[in-house]
């Protein structure tokens, strides 16, 4: 490899074609485990806002409200005073 030709095998065809043929698996691997991570990184955080909001919302209730869902207002208090990541 010359000089002149170090940035082309910085792009993705470059390097797919200057890889070895059986590198190609295990980088289509690494990816895929990438995206699965990133996925479900962003379902717990979808999940850690929805528990906040919902932790928001029982602290706004008023004790009649809370009566029929079978809380106290302490229990309401404690519930709505944990960190969103907390069960």
């Amino acid at each position: 490899m010359d000089r002149h030709n170090c940035t082309d095998t910085i792009s993705g065809a470059a390097l797919s074609s200057a890889l070895p043929h059986s590198w190609h698996g295990w980088l289509e691997d690494g990816k895929n485990l990438l995206v699965a991570d990133v996925k479900r990184a962003m379902t717990r955080m979808k999940f850690w806002i929805a528990r906040d909001r919902s932790r928001r919302e029982l602290a706004q209730l008023d004790d009649h409200l809370l009566a029929d869902i079978g809380l106290t207002r302490d229990q309401a208090q404690i519930e709505a005073a944990k960190r969103f990541w907390e069960n």
